[in-house]
């Protein structure tokens, strides 16, 4: 699903690969998550990437499979892929160890749950580059 949802998006799969060179979305397992993991995260969650492939609500996948959203849907698999790549790069241990101390930093400063969450250097740079790639692949924007 990530590079039909890529494509389906827009998205420049040549762009794509400059900014994330150790993903390849061909090769990325995109599944719909099963109920009790969905039930750990927040209800806001779209999709959850592990170092082994990219876990979506029912819902996301219901609207790739239908056609709706896909610039939507594409941006989401950018910011995703973005966290298969910082894996890759970091390895398990330092990206878990990065990701985790940030958030508890925020919170420990007084930042609310969404506010830390959204601070977290990893998210910051999942968002940035699904913005970059996103805006810059995209004939839907």
């Amino acid at each position: 699903m990530a590079r039909e949802a890529l494509i389906a998006g827009g998205v420049d799969l040549e762009t794509l690969r400059a900014v994330l060179p150790r993903v390849d979305p061909a090769q990325v397992t995109v599944t719909v998550a099963p109920r009790w993991f969905r039930a750990l995260w927040g209800k806001r969650i779209a999709a959850v990437c592990m170092a082994w492939g990219i876990y979506v609500r029912p819902e996301v996948m219901a609207r790739h499979r239908g056609g709706a959203e896909p610039t939507r849907i594409a941006h989401l698999m950018v910011h995703e892929l973005t966290h298969l790549e910082q894996w890759r790069r970091l390895g398990g241990l330092r990206h878990a160890t990065q990701y985790v101390g940030d958030y508890v930093r925020s919170r420990l400063a007084g930042r609310r749950h969404w506010e830390a969450y959204r601070a977290v250097r990893l998210e910051v740079e999942a968002r940035q580059t699904a913005r970059l790639v996103t805006s810059i692949g995209s004939r839907h924007e």
